[in-house]
């Protein structure tokens, strides 16, 4: 599965909505490619994007630690 493909289906969990209150339409519109308005989201791109390029966990949580400090 691309990367693309598995942000796909994890915008689809109920949980983002419920938890995070997203929208469904702000999630349907939500691309891998851009910026979302959401911090959440950005955060799962960071942890797909890592695993897509191998990266080891200390690496992806420093890409995440890096985006919370610029929120």
């Amino acid at each position: 599965m691309k990367a693309e493909e598995i942000f796909r289906e994890v915008i689809k969990s109920p949980e983002l909505q419920t938890i995070f209150q997203i929208s469904k339409e702000d999630l349907e519109h939500d691309d891998f490619n851009t910026t979302s308005d959401y911090p959440v989201i950005e955060i799962v791109k960071a942890i797909i994007k890592g695993q897509e390029n191998h990266r080891g966990k200390d690496a992806i949580f420093q890409t995440i630690q890096r985006q919370i400090m610029q929120l």
